[in-house]
């Protein structure tokens, strides 16, 4: 029986493409036991034919004169965001504002904001960084939290200025809907008051037709936020209490 169960796996390994990630759910439709899709998966990975990436996770390596190729960093990201069918986190930090055009550093370090949160993990040649996200969102929320999560470190992101960080934003935020909009307000609400102060002072100035009062009563008036923020940038800024 496990024979059999080892010759099919692999047979259907040969679909899979080289450095695409999976589980023992690939194969289920062809196999019954589950027990024994994960006992054959193990032996392969064993013998070097796949590459354990984490719990229950597997990519087929393909060896090139430069080395073994690692499976892709969108392929990591899904590995630690996904469960089953369900979004459980999405990427930030460094990695994230990168893709979004705000700095032109890379790393190998990903930072996955979850629900819950996991230790550190070193996976070939990324270490993975995990923070907590105690907010309930869909996966159409990823991409607000992650404009929000950018202007929350707006300040840390290297090899740029807040002011060039803003244009940026501003550009990206021009492609949302009014209903994005409206979500992306709901969403600051869960974040720092810094965070609600800039979102709502960028939103004021740059979408007058978008209402931010409910960011602005939930400020302290008397609180400032030294962000450093140029007036030709956004004129507004002070009626926020930004500096």
């Amino acid at each position: 029986m496990d024979a059999k169960v080892s010759y099919r796996v692999k047979r259907s390994l040969s679909s899979i493409p080289d450095g695409e990630v999976f589980n023992y759910r690939r194969f289920a439709s062809q196999i019954e036991s589950e027990q024994a899709i994960v006992q054959a998966l193990s032996r392969l990975s064993k013998k070097g034919e796949i590459v354990r990436l984490g719990k229950g996770q597997y990519y087929k390596p393909r060896k090139t004169r430069f080395g073994t190729l690692r499976p892709s960093e969108s392929e990591i990201v899904n590995t630690f965001t996904r469960k089953g069918d369900s979004q459980v986190g999405y990427l930030t930090g460094l990695a994230l504002y990168n893709q979004l055009g705000l700095t032109t550093q890379v790393s190998n370090t990903l930072v996955i904001a979850r629900t819950s949160r996991l230790p550190e993990k070193e996976v070939n040649g990324y270490k993975i960084k995990f923070v907590t996200r105690p907010i309930k969102f869909t996966e159409q929320d990823i991409p607000l939290l992650q404009l929000l999560d950018a202007i929350r470190d707006i300040r840390d992101i290297p090899d740029t200025t807040v002011d060039q960080s803003i244009v940026v934003l501003v550009a990206r935020l021009i492609s949302l809907s009014s209903d994005k909009l409206k979500r992306l307000i709901k969403l600051a609400l869960e974040y720092n008051p810094a965070t609600k102060a800039l979102t709502g002072a960028i939103l004021e100035y740059y979408f007058d037709t978008v209402d931010v009062t409910v960011l602005a009563k939930s400020l302290n008036p008397l609180s400032k936020y030294k962000i450093g923020v140029a007036s030709s940038v956004l004129p507004n800024a002070s009626n926020w209490n930004v500096e």
